[in-house]
């Protein structure tokens, strides 16, 4: 039976993964592990399986981690963004294979560079398994195969909420990923050459069928580290990627930053430093979605080429009353984390990649489909 260790796994999106693990692969041992044992216990024992079970580690502590992941086949990193090369290091030590949500473009550079340190122990590392970067970046591998030029890519997320809510504001996902993409300068591909232009700069309103209109901005993302080098051989020249919020969002998180609630200046707190963003993160988590809300949602990832000559879709729906941001990013990162351990086609290759590089779009879109998640081309069904 394969082994496969989830960090983060009672998180809002290591739940995901581990459940579609649980559900969809009948061969597989799954670690739920985080730094508090409770947490982790009472969702392993809601599976009421031996299948299932939970371990607690401090992913700081590198000698305790690699004795936790020594053995597995696959290790599933869903905790904040920033570990993500030290743990990717504790599975070089470890011997095992590795996946991820992604890591913003600096970081996902970083972590590319150990390519070849997976490739002398002959282990995978996939970056950016999640919704974007991930589905997002096997659309635009898709693309690439049905167009002998690529000139231009924009990549984009919007969703249609419609959850009547309690609580006036909630949290989508990681409070420090969203800053990081409000106030981290965006990379974009100009000209042929990455540059970095002012946060929440290159504004653009999106009027999509379904969604309505969505006002978008740049943001620095994964994407932009991988797909310039993917697509050399196309002619590209321009990529860029935007998120969409509410308005009424977009002005919230304005007045924290603003204010001074996200900076990394240390706080005195009864004699204890704690930097002034990790107080305001953990004040946030209150803003996590009750589950107690019946949640309804759908959410878009468009990619399109050569300024609207193709546009590539995946639509995500409500699923099991979790949202649709929510679903499409855990979902992808089982579905990944399945083709290594069970050894499938080219993940039988070793080394660092992001997913264009490697993931075999028609078999991926296939276990979207199973999901009940859509790809789209041109408004015409794929998968």
């Amino acid at each position: 039976m394969k082994r496969i260790v989830v960090l983060g796994g009672y998180g809002i999106i290591g739940k995901i993964v581990v459940y579609d693990l649980f559900k969809t692969n009948k061969n597989c041992e799954i670690f739920v592990v985080g730094r508090n044992l409770e947490k982790a216990e009472e969702y392993a024992n809601s599976f009421n399986s031996p299948r299932v079970k939970a371990k607690k580690t401090n992913i700081q502590n590198k000698k305790e981690l690699v004795s936790l992941i020594k053995g597995s086949d696959v290790v599933v990193n869903c905790v904040q963004y920033y570990f993500n090369f030290e743990i990717m290091k504790a599975c070089l030590k470890a011997k095992t294979n590795y996946v991820d949500l992604g890591g913003l473009y600096h970081l996902t550079k970083k972590q590319l560079k150990l390519h070849r340190y997976f490739k002398k122990i002959k282990k995978l590392a996939i970056l950016g398994c999640g919704s974007s970067p991930g589905i997002t970046n096997v659309l635009v591998a898709y693309g690439s195969k049905l167009l002998k030029k690529i000139n231009e890519i924009e990549i984009f997320f919007a969703d249609k909420d419609e959850t009547k809510y309690e609580q006036k504001f909630v949290l989508p996902y990681s409070f420090k990923t969203l800053v990081d993409e409000f106030t981290l300068k965006p990379a974009v591909l100009k000209k042929g050459k990455i540059r970095f232009v002012k946060p929440m700069s290159g504004e653009k309103i999106y009027y999509i069928d379904g969604f309505g209109k969505k006002r978008a901005f740049l943001t620095l993302h994964s994407e932009l580290a991988t797909l310039p080098s993917f697509l050399k051989d196309k002619g590209i020249k321009d990529i860029e990627f935007r998120v969409t919020f509410d308005d009424d969002f977009i002005e919230k998180i304005k007045i924290l930053i603003e204010n001074g609630f996200t900076s990394k200046e240390n706080l005195n707190l009864s004699g204890q430093k704690l930097k002034i963003i990790d107080v305001t993160s953990n004040l946030m988590e209150k803003f996590i979605v009750n589950q107690k809300t019946k949640i309804k949602d759908k959410e878009i990832l468009r990619v399109i080429f050569n300024k609207g000559s193709l546009f590539l879709d995946a639509i995500t729906k409500t699923t099991r009353n979790i949202s649709a941001g929510s679903y499409n990013t855990g979902v992808p990162c089982s579905i990944i984390t399945q083709m290594i351990s069970e050894n499938k086609g080219l993940l039988k290759k070793s080394g660092v990649y992001a997913p264009e590089s490697i993931i075999n779009p028609k078999e991926f879109f296939s276990e979207l489909k199973k999901r009940g998640i859509i790809i789209l081309k041109n408004k015409k069904r794929v998968n």
